[in-house]
């Protein structure tokens, strides 16, 4: 894919999927040059501006950078949401994410009720990661039950759509909200994929 010619907008999707592959393997600064390397290149050109941004966040979440990963995609969301793009929803469902975890219950039910609504055969790929932001939101009003639910949601989707590394993420994601029966659903996963944040999601679920 990187060496395709010609790109356009796809070379953001080719740093996505470098990007994730980055924070898999506890590659968090280098993610992160990466991210802005995508909003210096585009510059003010948008919509690539925006979708850098999506990226940078993508890091700043990854790193619990909540307040800023939000400051970015408040305005990338906005200019997003006009194209049409999958860029569009899932900026909106990072957003949602980031929003939640601040415990800005009203903001993030706000968010997340666009994102769904805007959520479509487009952005199909990016399921999981609303199933995510929508167990987040949840956890935000404290129905852990739901939460939990959420985020087993997500990993099923994951792994039926073959997203491993997305499957891994929503099963970390379900153990952090109190899910006891995510420690098997990681064990299997870091079976078939070794990587430092399958181990230490793992080692986090399993610690308790």
């Amino acid at each position: 894919a990187l060496d395709a010619e010609h790109p356009g907008l796809l070379r953001f999707t080719m740093g996505l999927a470098e990007i994730t592959v980055m924070l898999m393997t506890d590659r968090l600064a280098e993610a992160r040059e990466l991210a802005w390397q995508f909003t210096d290149f585009a510059e003010l050109q948008q919509p690539g501006r925006a979708i850098g941004e999506v990226l940078v966040a993508h890091v700043l979440l990854a790193a619990d950078e909540f307040g800023a990963a939000a400051q970015l995609l408040r305005p990338a969301s906005a200019t997003l949401e006009r194209t049409g793009y999958s860029w569009g929803p899932l900026s909106l469902t990072l957003l949602a994410t980031a929003l939640a975890r601040q415990a800005d219950i009203a903001g993030a039910a706000k968010v997340l009720s666009r994102a769904d609504s805007r959520h479509g055969t487009k952005s199909a790929l990016f399921a999981p990661e609303l199933g995510m932001a929508r167990a987040w939101q949840l956890a935000s009003v404290r129905d852990q039950h739901g939460a939990i639910t959420a985020a087993r949601n997500a990993a099923a989707m994951a792994e039926r759509t073959g997203q491993a590394a997305v499957a891994l993420h929503a099963w970390d994601t379900a153990a952090r909200l109190g899910d006891a029966r995510a420690v098997d659903s990681l064990a299997r996963l870091c079976a078939d994929m070794d990587c430092a944040f399958g181990r230490a999601a793992l080692a986090r679920a399993r610690a308790g």
